[in-house]
């Protein structure tokens, strides 16, 4: 709703149109007061079990720029996997000088893969016969082509996405970091295809300015726009290098705006109580930022965080391993929220979101999320990469893995509410369906009690706290009654409040639905 054109209750607050989808507690937007309740991170359960490692020639290493998809009964993994191609002589090299590290990516090259999978968790490689490799093409290379000498040669892995909006041939859209051989350096390029598989370069390669590895792209209803954010190098006031993440948007895929930078260490970052070496923002890099949407108005984000804080400054130029760590050297997920997917609350305090594995494991330095959780029943799934060594760390023995983590069907942050009661109420709402299901854990002991109110506090008549039956146990869909009638429907349309009486609980969603739906997004 336009600012201009936005309705405001009798009491002055903003009315929210949110019809028939859920409205979930990422941050105090729909929330009018609360009293004893806290919004809380909900971190996912993480197997830190491998789902997926490589195994192919051609995937010496495999990077944790990554999409998966599930469409139908078929999950769709799209990846980046470095050979290790060097001429006779070259061996390994495993002592992690920064002459190693060139010598390494010298004799490297990435490539788009792609693979399937049932489960989701037993993956099948098929040979798609799209790319030669060693003279055979019985792979599963989608991209590119052609090779040549040029250090990193290919694409640096990608995002991909379904476009809602787009005819069959370009239903699939990709975003890559692309090295252009004749000009001997990279630049974000963008990508159709009509299965995700052959993929065909739109005509106005590069998009201007600067991106670094994992780039992500959407279309945004909301705006009707393609949004996508793309990692960058810029500098601070000491000169010192350090990773951002910008924001562009486009009305066809083909003229990009930038309009800046969105993500980077602010002054909270900058304010961490650790031993670092200078006074500068480069004590944190924001690696990535896989944005993505869950609902019209409700952006998330899972931004990697390089924590360095011990470091040199980094060289101008070039990939000089040995002033590119310092200590802790190791990278981690926070969770992110936005109303706008411009202006960005990082949740939980900052603390991370997917955290890092046991000394031994193969998550335990290094973590990065793939651009968008999967529904699969009552569950999000996501699927991160891996590695064992740190950024800075011999850059040849980083082969890689890909995990799972398991969340809670929109269960990113809640509202809780200790065994002492709480309550929280809404701002002012209009919705359409007939009844109201909350996504809840009241565990065996807690309860919620609804009342709904008029736009200006007031109990509606038969809605009110003392018919308000008490709705106990854990479930995404629980359908809250009044007096054992669950019908709100000549509620709807009207401009209303709920008041929700919690204790010993955490309240993620609530949603009005049709008598006979189950819980939509």
């Amino acid at each position: 709703m336009d600012q201009a054109n936005a309705e405001y209750s009798r009491l002055g607050e903003q009315v929210r149109d949110i019809g028939g989808h859920k409205e979930l507690f990422i941050d105090e937007a729909p929330v009018s007061a609360m009293k004893n309740v806290r919004l809380t991170m909900n971190p996912p359960y993480q197997d830190h079990e491998p789902v997926f490692v490589p195994e192919t020639p051609w995937e010496y290493r495999i990077h944790p720029y990554a999409t998966v998809m599930k469409e139908g009964d078929t999950f769709r993994l799209w990846y980046l996997a470095y050979e290790w191609d060097p001429p006779p002589g070259v061996a390994l090299p495993v002592t992690g000088t920064a002459e190693d590290a060139s010598r390494f990516w010298k004799h490297t090259r990435g490539r788009l893969c792609y693979a399937e999978s049932e489960d989701g968790v037993h993956w099948v490689r098929p040979n798609l016969g799209l790319v030669t490799f060693r003279g055979s093409k019985n792979n599963n290379i989608l991209g590119p082509s052609e090779h040549d000498s040029v250090r990193q040669a290919g694409w640096n892995g990608g995002a991909v996405f379904k476009d809602p909006t787009a005819p069959q041939e370009r239903r699939y859209k990709l975003w890559s970091e692309v090295t252009v051989a004749d000009k001997r350096k990279s630049g974000l390029s963008s990508f159709y295809s009509a299965d995700g598989l052959q993929w065909t370069p739109y005509d106005n390669n590069p998009i201007p300015g600067h991106c670094d590895c994992l780039n992500v792209v959407l279309w945004d209803e909301r705006i009707q726009r393609y949004v996508g954010y793309a990692r960058l190098w810029t500098a601070d006031s000491h000169g010192d290098r350090y990773r951002a993440v910008r924001r562009l948007v486009s009305p066809d895929f083909l003229h990009w705006e930038d309009t800046g930078v969105v993500l980077e260490a602010d002054a909270v970052d900058l304010a961490v109580p650790v031993n670092r070496r200078r006074q500068s923002r480069q004590i944190m890099d924001f690696h990535g930022n896989c944005v993505f949407k869950i609902s019209s108005d409700v952006y998330l984000a899972l931004p990697e965080i390089w924590w360095h804080w011990a470091a040199n400054p980094f060289p101008t130029a070039g990939r000089d391993q040995e002033k590119m760590g310092g200590f802790p050297d190791k990278v981690d997920v926070q969770l992110a929220s936005s109303r706008d997917g411009i202006n960005w609350h990082r949740a939980g305090e900052r603390c991370p979101f997917l955290r890092l594995g046991a000394p031994d494991a193969g998550d335990s330095r290094m973590i990065y999320a793939f651009t968008q959780p999967l529904r699969v029943g009552d569950e999000l799934w996501i699927y991160y990469g891996g590695f064992r060594y740190g950024i800075s760390e011999n850059v040849a023995l980083k082969r890689g893995a890909y995990f799972r983590a398991r969340l809670r069907l929109d269960g990113f942050i809640s509202a809780d509410a200790p065994y002492a009661g709480g309550e929280l109420v809404t701002k002012p709402l209009r919705f359409r369906g007939d009844q109201l299901a909350l996504n809840a854990d009241t565990s065996a002991g807690g309860a919620i009690r609804v009342q709904v109110q008029d736009e200006c506090g007031e109990p509606i008549e038969g809605y009110g706290l003392s018919q308000a039956d008490e709705v106990n146990g854990n479930s995404v869909r629980l359908v809250v009654t009044w007096g054992g009638r669950p019908n709100v429907g000549e509620l709807a349309g009207r401009v209303v409040r709920l008041r929700f009486l919690m204790n010993g609980c955490k309240l993620y969603s609530f949603q009005f639905v049709e008598n006979d739906s189950s819980v939509r997004r």
